[in-house]
């Protein structure tokens, strides 16, 4: 296999994530018939984050080396954003399963938890940022990986820290979704789930009479897409993990070409959902489905 094939697959995925992350975002932000959640914007934005940092130093990946501040960046992100994407989507899990909880059982939704939700990621994201910065202490630590395809640290300690903040962080939002939902036994994230199908379907006549403006954005797919969400954070800590152990060899540089197909997959599986594809269809007549568009 040429050896530039998996720096060409590495690209592609990143720019496919990106690009389909984008679409979704600007489909749901103008369109008058979608309404998101901020958190979920959040995350979407992180997974843009993430996407755009393996793109940094592109053109400089099999050529000369790229600067060593561009270099730095990029170091930086790369290891920031894993906790980003992290907390950012088990923030939407909790933000949907509160608001889930009370349109269903209080008929309004109060958004006082929203602003932390908001924030907390965020400020993470920053404080790893600056912490790898920090960490840095010579330069020379910080170059292009032996697969050409993104700078990082010789030193495995900040890849460490950001997978032992990935599950920290998924650990505990499993935990506070369970207490919340007072199940005794809440340290199985599937029971919480289950949990919130059988409220779903004991309560759907009263779910379907909620008004849109209070739960537009709360359907049946999210369980779906909290599914997706944790079936994608479980592979980016195991690559995560899988690359701590050092540099890949060229024959197994597939596996770290892998890594920009998390936001591919977040953005198939929140760019799927029927209003969104419903309002990219722009060529449908409005006679078909009257009210449909964007």
């Amino acid at each position: 296999m040429d050896s530039r094939a998996p720096t060409y697959l590495f690209n592609s995925l990143a720019t496919l994530g990106l690009t389909l992350l984008s679409i979704t975002l600007l489909a749901a932000a103008f369109s008058r018939h979608t309404h998101r959640s901020k958190t979920w914007y959040s995350m979407i934005v992180s997974w843009q984050v993430y996407a755009a940092s393996y793109l940094l130093i592109l053109g400089y990946q099999l050529g000369p080396e790229p600067s060593r501040g561009i270099c730095a960046l990029q170091t930086m992100l790369i290891y920031s954003t894993p906790p980003l994407t992290t907390t950012t989507g088990l923030a939407f899990i909790f933000d949907t399963h509160l608001r889930l909880t009370k349109a269903l059982f209080a008929n309004k939704t109060i958004h006082k938890h929203t602003l932390f939700l908001l924030i907390a990621p965020w400020a993470l994201f920053v404080a790893v940022a600056a912490g790898g910065l920090i960490a840095v202490r010579d330069f020379a630590e910080v170059q292009r990986d032996p697969n050409h395809m993104y700078c990082h640290s010789v030193i495995n300690t900040q890849t460490q820290i950001s997978a032992i903040i990935c599950v920290i962080g998924l650990s505990t939002a499993l935990i506070l979704i369970c207490e919340h939902s007072h199940f005794l036994s809440g340290s199985n994230a599937d029971r919480a789930q289950v949990w919130t199908s059988i409220i779903l379907y004991r309560n759907w006549r009263l779910f379907r009479q909620i008004s849109v403006s209070s739960a537009s954005d709360l359907r049946l797919s999210s369980l779906v897409r909290i599914l997706v969400f944790t079936i994608q954070t479980s592979i980016g800590i195991g690559l995560g993990a899988f690359e701590a152990k050092g540099p890949l060899k060229s024959g197994l540089a597939i596996w770290s070409a892998l890594l920009p197909i998390l936001p591919v997959l977040c953005g198939i599986a929140f760019g799927t959902q029927r209003d969104i594809v419903r309002c990219l269809m722009f060529w449908k007549s409005s006679n078909e489905e009257p009210g449909r568009k964007c």
